[in-house]
């Protein structure tokens, strides 16, 4: 592994398995926009060394959902679960930034999976922690309306300024982008947005707060 960082699984395996695994990793940099994986392949597991790292659905007509995010340190649960055998979503895999990921072959790692149950069970918390990302995104899409997700969405960024195209924000928050940029001109007009291209800023957040139905405080 030509990186100094431990693999998320070394403490539940012997020293001779940990080299084992090390002699086998391929590290490669990854540029942003890659597609590292989809449902109709398996290329092996994969680990995020630095990096984010974006998993999503895509309908029959082209429409995106984001699912969840990986991050430094992360295993990708979805590539485990098809060289088990099963996979639980038609999902795609891409990286959001520059990235730089570790890959263990198929058989490598079905070999310490079926050694270790320690291992088999940490990769289970894991993936009951990514059910429960999706399950969040499952409620926000069914339950919520497009105002609120739009406006949880803006609120949640780290800045009041947010360099997000209608495209980009549509396939976050699950919608069609002609109904996010209605929604954002409808904020617009009532001025807790101001829109200009490839960017919009937050003037008024608690009155976008109110719109939406979010109580003091709340975020997503």
């Amino acid at each position: 592994m030509d990186d100094n960082r431990d693999f998320p699984l070394d403490k539940y395996m012997s020293p001779e398995d940990r080299e084992l695994v090390r002699r086998n990793l391929r590290v490669s940099d990854v540029p942003a926009g890659t597609v590292l994986f989809d449902s109709s392949s398996c290329k092996g597991v994969l680990l995020v060394l630095s990096g984010v790292v974006r998993v999503y659905s895509v309908s029959e007509v082209g429409r995106e959902i984001t699912l969840y995010r990986l991050f430094e340190g992360d295993i990708c649960t979805l590539s485990i679960s098809c060289i088990m055998g099963s996979m639980p979503m038609q999902a795609m895999i891409k990286t959001d930034t520059d990235c730089r990921i570790a890959s263990l072959s198929n058989d490598v790692f079905a070999g310490i999976h079926a050694k270790y149950p320690e291992i088999q069970q940490y990769l289970l918390s894991v993936m009951n922690a990514r059910l429960n990302d999706v399950m969040w995104v499952v409620e926000q899409v069914a339950f919520k309306g497009i105002d609120r997700r739009l406006g949880e969405y803006l609120l949640s960024r780290p800045s009041t300024i947010v360099y997000s195209t209608h495209d980009q924000i549509a396939a976050e928050i699950g919608s069609a982008r002609e109904v996010v940029s209605r929604m954002l001109k409808y904020f617009e007009k009532n001025g807790y947005v101001e829109l200009s291209r490839g960017k919009m800023k937050v003037v008024d957040p608690d009155g976008l707060r109110r719109s939406v139905g979010l109580g003091d405080g709340e975020r997503r």
